[in-house]
């Protein structure tokens, strides 16, 4: 195990990037990262060198995010997401489909550019929706733990997953990947 005091250079950048990712904000992501280096400090004894340093430290910030993500829906109403962006689905009398998926030339897929073009999406989501999606999708937890890790019935939280899907492939499909687009 290397110095205590070496781990904020040693690890510091690619914890704050894997935080700030995930929550969007950057004083809550430093704050993330500082959480994360205390429980290291305070449980290195039971550091069994299973996985390099970072693995482990990933873990524990993996687990302050999603800690973030409770206390948050806890203190945040959920009712800053009225869904009427989704008007232009429904007609007035039935519900329209949505449009044929285009395909994305899948060296565009591959590349480091979808995912820039799509943390860019993610920005422009509400936060209950950003977080519903980087918690199911992005840190791959399974429903039942993301709506709890939420705070929101499981129902809810299909609504808040198909919001983002929506969201994003609209956002990705008309800003990124269209035709034209730069």
């Amino acid at each position: 195990m290397t110095d205590p005091k070496s781990w904020v250079d040693a690890y510091g950048d690619r914890l704050f990037r894997y935080a700030f990712s995930r929550v969007r904000d950057q004083a809550s992501a430093e704050d993330l990262v500082q959480e994360t280096f205390l429980a290291a400090l305070e449980s290195r004894a039971k550091f069994k060198a299973e996985s390099s340093e970072l693995t482990w430290m990933t873990g524990i910030l993996r687990n302050k995010i999603f800690e973030h993500y409770r206390k948050q829906s806890k203190e945040t109403p959920l009712g800053d997401d009225d869904g009427s962006r989704e008007d232009d689905l429904f007609d007035g009398r039935h519900w329209t489909p949505a449009e044929a998926p285009r395909e994305w030339p899948q060296a565009k897929a591959e590349s480091a550019e979808l995912g820039a073009a799509l943390r860019r999406c993610l920005e422009g989501l509400t936060a209950p929706v950003a977080r519903a999606f980087v918690l199911r999708e992005m840190e791959g937890l399974d429903a039942p733990a993301a709506a709890e890790a939420l705070g929101v019935p499981p129902a809810h939280l299909a609504v808040l997953l198909y919001r983002a899907r929506l969201r994003l492939r609209r956002c990705l499909e008309k800003n990124h990947f269209a035709p034209g687009a730069a």
